[in-house]
């Protein structure tokens, strides 16, 4: 029979049923003699048992734990009670006990909130909530802060949640003290420190993560939120998806960091308006989104998790194309180029059914026969009636296309490169006509000529 007695968080906390359990024992054990714990033992008994040798042949706190719990069920037949600090069943090796009855003391954190934590309290120690995936913006308890290295790794991992100005408590055993979560580790620690954190209200906070966003647009289309953002559809917000997704990739292209951060969240807002707008209409569950998504990367990565062996990151896509062809179950070339989705740019969709036929066989031999094709093709245009320029000009496009695309360039890509670059040469010949005081209507060839030579000198 194994007993716990929560020993409190100071000499002086032990209870009169704690006290009884403690004399009437076998086997006394104590998690370690560096405690008030072991000093208010000794005062009762001088046999006790101490567990800090196995501090020192653990590999880490689970395996302490495991040492703990091993060396408590080596004294199955005998009375055995088990002294920590604290209330008795927060302790992390308490918690892998079966079956063991317990005598609850003061717990840690009641010098910091009271014996009764507010609603939806997370209460953790220092090492479950450094290992912890995230930290949500609730009411937290953290106990046992040792030292100022934890207390970093603490500071550290709230600040990914919660602003630097949050009010935070901290009681190391002996005083109480009220402070910002900036200063946490310019204080002293040991092994009774504990920590009160509450976040502050919405409005006041600037550090969010992907729930709080979620839970951000909950409120905008709850009946009390937003009147647009209640009014929105699928269909009706198809067009920000792509716009955002435009002004993403231009934030890219420039490599300006402060706008693709920017823009990230920007797209990643319209994913969330749709998460919800089908959570809302009953749809699908959010889950089953993010589930999918998880399928889908394991699937397909079978040269990841399933012993499939691709050497380079052709071979990759060659794999990842095979899943997904299995998954569509695409059968033969002119599925596998329906499959490309029309609302895609002309370009993309051009490249990409053009690259998927080729696969099937349907492909140029050489760059220079389908540069042939190219000559061909802009000669029938030239030829061609105005009711046909249309047409014509479609083929000139796609055979230019597969030119790029047998060359190793991506079409879009190239032609927004492109695109960007005329718009500053432009900018740049109107700044030129400025400083001259001139108008390009009065130039003549020569001088056109001229001033866009010196416009693509200054910027590319």
């Amino acid at each position: 029979m194994i007993t716990v007695v929560g020993m409190g968080r100071k000499q002086g906390d032990l209870t009169m049923d704690g006290l009884s359990a403690i004399k009437a024992a076998d086997v006394v054990v104590v998690k370690s003699q560096l405690t008030h714990a072991a000093a208010t033992v000794l005062e009762i008994r001088n046999d006790a048992v101490y567990c800090d040798s196995l501090y020192e042949q653990a590999e880490d706190f689970d395996h302490l734990n495991e040492l703990i719990v091993d060396m408590l069920s080596s004294y199955a037949d005998k009375n055995v009670v088990f002294c920590v600090v604290g209330a008795g069943a927060d302790d992390t090796a308490v918690q892998l006990l079966d079956g063991c009855k317990v005598i609850a003391g003061v717990s840690l954190h009641s010098d910091v909130v009271g014996n009764c934590l507010p609603a939806q309290t997370m209460l953790l120690t220092a090492e479950q909530a450094c290992s912890a995936t995230r930290l949500y913006a609730v009411p937290t308890v953290i106990t046992c802060i040792d030292d100022q290295y934890v207390a970093s790794d603490i500071q550290l991992k709230l600040l990914t949640i919660f602003d630097d100005q949050t009010p935070v408590v901290l009681s190391n055993g002996t005083k109480v003290v009220k402070l910002a979560l900036a200063d946490l580790c310019k204080q002293d620690f040991c092994y009774q420190s504990t920590l009160f954190i509450a976040p502050m209200e919405l409005t006041q906070r600037r550090t969010f993560d992907f729930y709080d966003c979620a839970d951000i647009m909950t409120r905008l289309r709850a009946p009390d939120g937003c009147p647009w953002d209640r009014e929105q559809t699928h269909h009706s917000i198809i067009k920000n998806v792509i716009e955002e997704a435009y002004e993403l990739a231009d934030a890219l292209e420039r490599d300006d960091l402060p706008h693709i951060v920017e823009e990230l969240g920007d797209l990643l807002m319209q994913v969330l308006f749709h998460l919800q707008i089908g959570y809302e209409d009953g749809e699908f569950e959010v889950n089953t989104v993010f589930s999918g998504l998880a399928c889908k990367l394991v699937d397909r990565h079978p040269h990841v998790f399933a012993g499939v062996h691709a050497a380079n990151s052709s071979e990759s896509l060659d794999v990842w194309n095979k899943q997904k062809q299995k998954e569509h179950k695409i059968n033969g070339t002119a599925q596998n180029v329906l499959d490309v989705p029309r609302s895609m740019t002309a370009l993309m969709r051009c490249q990409k059914i053009s690259s998927r036929a080729s696969k099937g066989g349907y492909e140029f031999e050489s760059v220079s026969q389908v540069a042939g094709k190219v000559a061909e093709e802009l000669n029938e245009f030239l030829q061609a009636a105005e009711s046909d320029k249309q047409m014509e000009g479609g083929d000139l496009l796609f055979a230019v296309v597969n030119l790029l695309r047998l060359s190793g360039v991506d079409s879009e890509t190239a032609l927004l490169v492109s695109t960007e670059k005329f718009v500053r040469r432009v900018v740049e010949c109107e700044r030129l006509l400025g400083i001259k005081g001139a108008k390009l209507s009065a130039l003549t060839v020569q001088q056109f000529d001229e001033l866009w030579f010196e416009a693509k000198k200054n910027v590319g």
